[in-house]
């Protein structure tokens, strides 16, 4: 994405700045319908899973902590970034990482994949290597469908935004997921002993077609942006 360097004063004053920071945690993501789900599943041979499925692009590193690491930590949250708009968001913690998949209801097709994931009892995850040929598939959240009605209540969207507003709440949620706006609630804040709480995140904020490509190309230029804008002791390490 082209950034034009005309507009660095203006944005060196911008609230959001000192939250692009951390979009080097972003991650591309994207809502698959089950047709789409079947055609991955048989070109990488992965297993099938039936319905809508959430795919995201990771480290090799990262797909064998979720896929093979023996205590896979998830919560389900359901939590508005601005009012009337919720987020339905999945944690996973392996091994001291965090990983946070989150659907904007007001998306096209989101409710679609809740409900299918809803009928299907578990979350479908497809996962594909950024540096290698990995591909995988697993199911998750089996614990969070036992009140799909309070789910679906909670995530329903009562006035969708319109136009470039549509786009731009979705942005606001994930740049707020960065930077540790996930709400897990006092029961799990509880039960993380003292440094024990994860080493890093990643966040995938799930759009459907062109929308999550047009999300991970502004999450990109962000990064740039943080890292010539900000100064540089006020810049994150990782």
């Amino acid at each position: 994405m082209y950034i034009d360097q005309s507009q660095y004063p203006q944005l060196s004053q911008s609230a959001y700045l000192p939250l692009m920071r951390h979009c080097d945690r972003a991650r591309y993501a994207e809502l698959l319908s089950p047709g789409q789900a079947a055609e991955m599943a048989a070109e990488h041979g992965t297993t099938h899973i039936p319905g809508w499925v959430l795919f995201a692009e990771l480290s090799r590193a990262d797909i064998e902590l979720l896929t093979q690491g023996s205590k896979l930590r998830m919560r389900l949250v359901v939590q508005d970034f601005e009012p009337g708009l919720p987020v339905v968001a999945l944690s996973v913690e392996a091994e001291g990482m965090q990983f946070i998949w989150a659907v904007p209801m007001w998306e096209t097709n989101a409710m679609d994949w809740l409900r299918s994931s809803i009928d299907r009892g578990q979350f479908g995850l497809v996962l594909t290597a950024t540096d290698d040929t990995v591909t995988a598939s697993f199911e998750t959240g089996q614990s969070a469908m036992r009140d799909a009605e309070a789910l679906l209540r909670a995530a329903t969207v009562d006035d969708a935004p319109q136009g470039d507003a549509h786009l731009y709440s979705m942005l606001s949620a994930g740049l707020q997921l960065m930077n540790g706006g996930l709400s897990l609630g006092p029961a799990a804040s509880a039960a993380q002993a003292p440094g024990a709480t994860p080493r890093d995140l990643r966040v995938m904020v799930a759009g459907r077609g062109a929308n999550a490509v047009r999300l991970m190309e502004v999450f990109a230029a962000s990064t740039q942006v943080a890292q010539m804008l900000l100064p540089l002791g006020d810049q994150a390490m990782h």
